[in-house]
């Protein structure tokens, strides 16, 4: 009995290692979130906008980075109006293969993907690189979509504007949190643009969220507001979610904050 405790033991210490090696696959030094200076109040909310990085590096120089299946930011003292603000319809991005039609103030954010695509085994040297523009939209309801962009050919190995279709996100309140969860679905992440066993591993990512306003009964509301800080300073945190195989799941969280 006592010897197959000590190996259970052994075991379950090899499991935990393994498992503390998979959940650091990956490393998102240099993400982060960037605000303009002011705290705002509920009484008198402050419009805000701000810039967004994600950067993701695998710890193995000779593999791209495990692909991500899901990003998760919270944000200290923020709220989203989103429901007063007009919507881009997601059929009509697939159907037109553009988002050029999409009203001016339905969209949040726009900036930039950096990306390698190629095999399951993540080898660089299996890599073809990827970079597309990225634009998002309020979808109403607290959703957003996103939705990948090119402008020519080169961009991204022959793929068009379309080829992936938007994808949903949701915004939440988590006590004085805002909470925007974006899982990325297969078609952008582990069978890009459909084709299987074709994975997407990001490099780098900028958002600029707009500052975007509009009026309602006669008060200027914004997308983005804040109405607080928290002893000078927004906290923020990035929760990445990847995989290496289409199933497992591997989640890091980046912490941070910005002066008001």
């Amino acid at each position: 009995m006592r010897r197959k405790i000590l190996v259970l033991t052994a075991l379950l210490t090899l499991v935990g290692a393994s498992a503390a090696f998979a959940a650091a696959i990956n490393n998102y030094a240099g993400s982060s979130l960037a605000f303009k200076k002011g705290a705002g109040s509920k009484a008198k909310p402050l419009g805000v906008g701000f810039k967004e990085v994600l950067n993701a590096k695998n710890t193995d120089a000779s593999k791209a980075a495990a692909v991500l299946v899901d990003v998760k930011v919270k944000i200290y003292g923020l709220v989203s109006h989103s429901k007063d603000f007009p919507t881009c319809s997601a059929t009509k991005m697939v159907n037109l293969k553009s988002d050029s039609f999409c009203p001016k103030k339905s969209k949040f954010a726009t900036g930039k993907v950096n990306a390698l695509l190629g095999d399951p085994t993540l080898a660089k040297s299996n890599r073809v690189p990827c970079n597309p523009g990225l634009d998002v939209f309020n979808a109403g309801k607290n959703k957003l979509w996103f939705f990948f962009t090119t402008k020519t050919s080169a961009d991204c190995v022959g793929l068009h504007t379309g080829d992936t279709a938007p994808y949903p996100a949701t915004i939440k309140q988590q006590g004085k949190f805002q909470v925007t969860d974006v899982p990325l679905p297969a078609d952008v992440s582990t069978r890009v643009a459909n084709q299987p066993n074709f994975y997407g591993s990001l490099i780098h990512q900028t958002l600029t969220w707009a500052k975007l306003s509009t009026k309602v009964k006669g008060k200027n509301v914004f997308a983005n507001e804040s109405v607080g800080c928290l002893k000078g300073k927004r906290p923020w945190s990035i929760t990445f979610t990847a995989t290496t195989n289409g199933s497992n799941r591997f989640s890091n969280t980046v912490t941070g904050s910005s002066k008001c």
